[in-house]
């Protein structure tokens, strides 16, 4: 499934959970276990509490109904760019030995 954000998008498949973390306006994504055995995380912070709630209901309602795209870009959100592509780059790498990795 892809999240679409208003600059960016996520790839929910190289992640096998997000958890919410209500207080702090945060949904977690878990990094695959063949990704990373030692359970990286990645923050989606959002503005508030209730959008963060609110995107969580979608991203549950998305991948329980097998959805291959949502969009979230109405919320203002936060999410690390970088260190996300790095984990996709090496996600191809692992699952495509033919490509080359570049982190």
């Amino acid at each position: 499934m892809k999240i679409l954000l208003s600059n960016t998008s996520i790839d929910f498949n190289n992640y096998h959970s997000a958890v919410l973390h209500e207080t702090f306006s945060v949904i977690s994504f878990c990094v695959r276990n063949e990704i990373d055995e030692r359970c990286l995380q990645i923050p989606l912070q959002f503005y508030s509490c209730q959008d963060a709630r609110e995107a969580y209901k979608i991203i549950l309602q998305g991948r329980n109904e097998k959805a291959q795209c949502i969009d979230l870009s109405r919320f203002t959100c936060s999410w690390p760019m970088h260190l996300a592509m790095k984990i996709e780059q090496y996600a191809q790498h692992m699952f495509d030995f033919d490509r080359p990795i570049n982190i």
